[in-house]
């Protein structure tokens, strides 16, 4: 991973990284301030 200047897109199984202590903070951050979308929502 990189700096993120503009928009940072994570492409992964949530459940899978939801284990991981930092990335399950990281998606409870991004879903608190509306930013997860899930494949489904985005391939329509």
């Amino acid at each position: 991973m990189t700096r993120a200047r503009r928009k940072l897109l994570l492409v992964g199984d949530s459940s899978t990284l939801c284990r991981h202590p930092f990335f399950g903070e990281l998606l409870a951050y991004v879903k608190a301030v509306g930013g997860y979308r899930t494949a489904r929502e985005v391939a329509y």
